[in-house]
C-alpha cells in the first residue's frame, strides 16, 4: 500500500487510530466539563449575590404607579384635632381615619400591636390610652376588654384590626400600609386567612429583607423594605441592590438618609421606588419629591390636590 508524503510522517496502525480517537474524545470531554463547571459557578454566584433580578409584575408596577401620583402616605392615621382645636398625631384612631379619608386621602399608614390576651389592635403606644381618664402603664400591653374601654389622649376613639378591616370594606379604594413591628409571620398569615378579599389591599411594611419571602408565600403581593431597624451591614451597596431584586413597591426610609448623598446615591442604583418619613414641611416635601422620592410619609391630612 503506498502512502501520500504527509501520511508517511504519521502512519496510522489500527492500534495507534485508536489512540488518536481516544485523545480528540478526551479533549472533548474535557472542554464540556470546563463549560459544566463555568456554569454551574456562574450560577452559584448569581444566587449567592442575587443578582437574579425578579421582575415585577403588572399588578406591583400598577401599586407604585398608583403611590407615585397620591405622592402621600398618611401617617399614624394623620393628625386629629380635639373639640378645642389642638392638634394630635400617631392616635391610630377612629377619628384620625374618617377624617383621613374623609379629606381624600387614601394611602393610610396604620401601627398595629397586640393586646395581653393577644387580640390585634391599632395603637402606637400604649401610654398613648387613657381608661377613666387615667394613662395607662407605657410598655405595659393592657387586656383587650381594658383597651375596649379606653380613649386614645384621653380624646379619641380606638380602633381594632377588625375595625380597620370594616372600614376597608366600607371603602373599597383605601389602601392600609402596615407598621407591625411587633408582630410575626403568624400575624399575615391571620390576615389572609381571615380577610382573604383584603390582601390585596394591605402592603406590608417589612425591617429586614430577609423577611420578604415569607410574606409573600403567605399571599401578600405589595411590600415595602422600610429602613428604620437595619443596622449599618444591611443598607451597603450590595445588600440594598440584593433587596431590590425582589419587586418591592419601594424603600422606606428616614429623612436623615434622604439627606445624605452618598446614600441616595446608592439607594437610586436600586431602580426600586423610594419614599421618606415623616415628613410635614412644604418646603421639604417639595425638596424630596424634585430629588428623587415618589412618596412622602406624613401627619398632615390637607395636602391632597
Amino acid at each position: 500500500m503506498k502512502y501520500s508524503k504527509t501520511n508517511k510522517a504519521d502512519i496510522l496502525t489500527d492500534k495507534g487510530y485508536r489512540k488518536y480517537q481516544f485523545k480528540i474524545v478526551k479533549k472533548s470531554t474535557f472542554i464540556r466539563l470546563c463549560f459544566s463547571f463555568f456554569c454551574i459557578l456562574v450560577l452559584s454566584v448569581t444566587v449567592l449575590t442575587g443578582c437574579s433580578r425578579k421582575e415585577p409584575s403588572t399588578d406591583v408596577i400598577a401599586m407604585r404607579e398608583l403611590f407615585a401620583q397620591n405622592k402621600y402616605i398618611i401617617h399614624a392615621c394623620g393628625m386629629i384635632s380635639d373639640s378645642d382645636g389642638i392638634q394630635y398625631d400617631y392616635t391610630n384612631s377612629k377619628e384620625a381615619l374618617e377624617n383621613s379619608y374623609n379629606k381624600g386621602n387614601r394611602i393610610i399608614e396604620i401601627d398595629f400591636h397586640y393586646t395581653n390576651d393577644n387580640v390585634l389592635v391599632c395603637g402606637h403606644a400604649w401610654g398613648d390610652l387613657y381608661l377613666d381618664g387615667k394613662q395607662m402603664t407605657p410598655g405595659e400591653a393592657p387586656s383587650f376588654s381594658d383597651f375596649l374601654k379606653c380613649k386614645v389622649q384621653d380624646k379619641f376613639t380606638v380602633m381594632t384590626f377588625d375595625d380597620v378591616a370594616a372600614f376597608m370594606t366600607q371603602h373599597e379604594d383605601m389602601i392600609v400600609v402596615t407598621d407591625t413591628k411587633e408582630t410575626d409571620i403568624e400575624t399575615y398569615k391571620m390576615i389572609a386567612s381571615k380577610y382573604p378579599n383584603l390582601i390585596n389591599r394591605f402592603v406590608i411594611q417589612i425591617y429586614h429583607a430577609n423577611e420578604y419571602d415569607d410574606i409573600n408565600k403567605v399571599g401578600f403581593p405589595y411590600i415595602i423594605y422600610t429602613l428604620y431597624e437595619t443596622e449599618d451591614q444591611e443598607r451597603t451597596k450590595s445588600e440594598l441592590l440584593k433587596a431590590s431584586k425582589k419587586p418591592l413597591i419601594g424603600f422606606t426610609f428616614h429623612t436623615e438618609l434622604a439627606d445624605t448623598p452618598e446614600f441616595m446615591d446608592i439607594i437610586k442604583e436600586t431602580d426600586t421606588p423610594l419614599f421618606v418619613h415623616t415628613v410635614n414641611e412644604d418646603a421639604n416635601i417639595e425638596k424630596y419629591l424634585k430629588n428623587g422620592i415618589s412618596a412622602i410619609y406624613t401627619d398632615r391630612v390637607d395636602l391632597v390636590n
